[in-house]
């Protein structure tokens, strides 16, 4: 059985809220299930793609709003990097690794924050939601998840640890 793993780390360049989420799924059907509207609407909401000049421009159609933004990164079967008006910088990345099952895929989700004090504000506020669609994405996959409450995750979410990413040249980075 699957379960998410949350946890801040700081780095050079601010403090990222890192969720990740082991998925017995090879990189290919995780990645195709992440980059496909039709699926993404089963577990948070379709999205279409569109150009602004040079700007790859990303909008998800939400119930009663769009959730506009950029796109800032993307490599296949890698990762993909948004920018979104209402969250800021939003990644997710997919890592192909050998485990028990055959292939896996180890999801790794991140929302980045100026400074460790905003990230804590923000994993507070919007990390059961980002946990929650993610538990929803691997359920499409057919992937067994454990089940959250509310208030467990508001707990989990409310006291992460914080972690210090070494810099490119091996040391630890600014706190």
């Amino acid at each position: 059985m699957s379960d998410t793993s949350p946890r801040l780390v700081t780095w050079e360049n601010g403090t990222d809220l890192v969720i990740e989420l082991l998925l017995g799924r090879d990189v290919e059907t995780v990645w195709n299930a992440l980059t496909d509207s039709d699926s993404v609407r089963t577990w948070f909401a379709p999205f279409r793609l569109g150009e602004d000049g040079e700007t790859r421009t990303i909008a998800f159609a939400l119930e009663d709003i769009d959730l506009s933004g950029s796109v800032l990164s993307c490599e296949d079967f890698d990762h993909v990097l948004l920018e979104l008006v209402d969250f800021g910088v939003l990644g997710l990345r997919v890592m192909p690794l050998e485990g028990e099952t055959g292939q896996e895929t180890l999801l790794v989700f991140t929302h980045t924050a100026s400074d460790v004090e905003t990230a804590r504000a923000q994993a507070a506020e919007v990390g059961p939601m980002w946990d929650t669609h993610l538990r929803l994405f691997a359920r499409t996959l057919g992937i067994d998840i454990a089940e959250a409450t509310e208030p467990e995750l508001v707990a989990t979410y409310s006291d992460l640890d914080l972690e210090i990413a070494e810099t490119a040249d091996g040391t630890e980075g600014e706190a």
